[in-house]
């Protein structure tokens, strides 16, 4: 549709309103598959399929009913050749119009999937040169496949993302299984990708949530103010020799001053609960943080997929400057 009205077409200059329509956002997404009440389900779907809502229809019309039964509905609905979604994260990028060349443009996908998320770890990927990347970064971006992520205290480490979770479960998962998929092996596919899925995936994915969760609903109590920023970043450390990567940077802007963080957080999408020493971690990365950057003393943010210890339950309670933030709050907190 764009293509009518751009360039030489005959309708250029007749649009009078450029309507975009996005995907739902997290929260919006679990109450339009009917399972706001089970976060963990929730996340799961989302990690999978994203918020296009027309996804739901394509799967069937209905999701599982619950985390029982989520493995058996992904095999029947995503991972089975006569599902409609079965190819739908590959035809996103061949119907594209402005794609001349999809071999390159998925070789791109698939280093960033597999979890090369700077440019020079993707040329290394690919075996290119990074001065030859530009125009597949930039057509990737252009369609909303992939974002960049500015590093919250160097503005040119960005880093490259997935944008649409269900290109990520083709990538890593459907393409690269597909010959065993077709043949009917969906449960043994499934299986024998958890760790991929588990880190790839849902590991990768729980990072972002719980970025756009600081940024869109958390409170300025939470935060120690409001959020202007949220990006990941890594440190340098001179005692362990080695940066630290930080999945959770949050920025206030403040008039006639400069920018301060506010808050740091790490993100846990494992099965195991958080403990202490994630905890003391993030207390030596607070350390570690440019001190003309940082005013008041950071609010740590703890997010855990599968919850948390109780030792660092009870540690989180005497500690106002401890957030800790599971699925639930995650889906219905702030």
């Amino acid at each position: 549709m764009a293509q009518l009205l751009s360039g030489g077409a005959p309708l250029r200059g007749r649009a009078g309103m450029e309507l975009v329509v996005r995907p739902f956002r997290f929260r919006e997404a679990a109450a339009f598959w009917g399972v706001r009440h089970d976060p963990e389900l929730a996340f799961r779907l989302h990690a999978l399929l994203g918020g296009t809502p027309a996804y739901l229809e394509m799967s069937g019309g209905s999701g599982p009913a619950g985390v029982a039964e989520f493995d058996r509905w992904v095999q029947r609905r995503l991972l089975n050749p006569a599902s409609a979604m079965f190819r739908e994260g590959g035809l996103l990028l061949r119907e594209e119009p402005s794609i001349a060349d999809p071999t390159s443009y998925s070789a791109t996908l698939s280093a960033i999937s597999a979890g090369n998320h700077r440019r020079s770890e993707i040329a290394a990927a690919l075996g290119r040169p990074s001065s030859a990347l530009a125009h597949l970064l930039a057509g990737l971006e252009d369609i909303g496949l992939i974002e960049h992520i500015d590093d919250a205290l160097r503005g040119k480490r960005s880093v490259y993302r997935i944008a649409e979770p269900v290109v990520r479960l083709h990538q890593l998962v459907i393409q690269r299984h597909e010959a065993e998929l077709v043949a009917g092996r969906a449960e043994r596919v499934w299986k024998a990708n958890a760790d991929t899925v588990a880190s790839q995936i849902y590991g990768a994915h729980f990072e972002d949530l719980a970025r756009q969760w600081c940024f869109e609903h958390a409170s300025p109590d939470t935060l120690g103010g409001v959020a202007s920023t949220v990006r990941p970043t890594e440190l340098p450390c001179r005692e362990h020799r080695r940066g630290h990567e930080l999945d959770v940077v949050v920025t206030e802007s403040v008039s006639f001053a400069a920018d301060r963080i506010i808050a740091i957080g790490e993100a846990k999408g494992t099965e195991a609960p958080v403990d202490v020493a994630q905890l003391e971690r993030l207390e030596h990365l607070r350390g570690l943080l440019p001190s003309g950057k940082v005013g008041a003393l950071p609010k740590l943010l703890l997010f855990g997929r599968s919850g948390f210890s109780s030792a660092l339950a009870r540690l989180a309670d005497r500690r106002p400057d401890v957030e800790l933030v599971d699925l639930g709050r995650l889906y219905g907190g702030a």
